[in-house]
């Protein structure tokens, strides 16, 4: 098993505990605060401090994504209208190439604000083909996640999985069965929803990394809508599943 890089994120109400078969974790700890991750320079031409990040829209002259401390938590600020994506693990890895993979982020929404979906998570094997989609739509006094539930061709009809304030962290599993082209979604170890289709399962190729595909071709895309930016603080894949989040405090 390839070495695991940690990030060493703690805080007072939640743990973060290293999982057996992991094989990727965002790892933050070289950055300080502020520090500008992804960016665009004057021609719109992405400049990143790691080479398999990137960013959309491709508007000239923009920061796309920093690092920032929040409850003292160093996480990755993804910057409004913008999307961030990237793949910093090799399908050389035997872990990677498990047909049962394992997902974990923790995310933080400011504040309640915006209509609709006003941020996303992807996990995708190439532009255009989609395993699993989560959104965040702000409804009354909250936030529901949602889990869109695919219908193989890129369309998807979507779920609530669960609920969760402005302003605090919350973690999303995501469980990625490759073999059966479907994902259940767990909102802070709450009420898990099964069986919901890939987004893209006709398109799908493979396991996490298609044959014939180049290196990095399996990605996490984070997207910040237009009214708020979206922070997250976790990110991590294993073959084995996470340790069940720890009741908040």
């Amino acid at each position: 098993m390839k070495k695991i890089i940690l990030c060493g994120l703690l805080t007072a109400t939640l743990t973060t505990v290293v999982a057996a078969g992991e094989f990727y974790r965002l790892d933050l700890a070289e950055f300080a605060p502020g520090t500008v991750l992804v960016r665009t320079d004057a021609s719109g031409k992405p400049v990143t401090l790691r080479p398999t990040w990137g960013m959309w829209p491709r508007t000239p002259d923009k920061a796309g994504a920093k690092v920032v401390e929040r409850d003292g938590v160093k996480a990755l600020e993804i910057q409004p209208g913008f999307q961030i994506n990237s793949a910093e693990w090799s399908m050389s890895d035997n872990d990677a190439q498990q047909s049962v993979v394992y997902c974990r982020f923790r995310f933080l929404l400011p504040e309640l604000t915006g209509k609709g979906i006003t941020g996303s998570l992807r996990l995708q094997q190439a532009n255009n083909r989609t395993a699993a989609f989560i959104g965040f739509e702000p409804k009354g006094a909250a936030f529901d996640v949602l889990a869109g539930d695919g219908d193989g061709k890129g369309g998807i009809r979507w779920q609530k999985a669960g609920r969760v304030e402005p302003g605090a962290w919350f973690t999303v599993d995501v469980k990625l069965d490759f073999n059966k082209k479907t994902f259940d979604v767990s909102v802070d170890g709450r009420n898990w929803e099964t069986n919901k289709n890939f987004r893209h399962a006709a398109q799908w190729v493979g396991t996490m990394w298609a044959e014939n595909l180049k290196d990095r071709a399996y990605r996490y895309d984070i997207e910040a809508g237009a009214a708020l930016p979206v922070l997250v603080s976790e990110a991590a894949f294993s073959s084995d599943p996470f340790p069940a989040v720890e009741a908040r405090k």
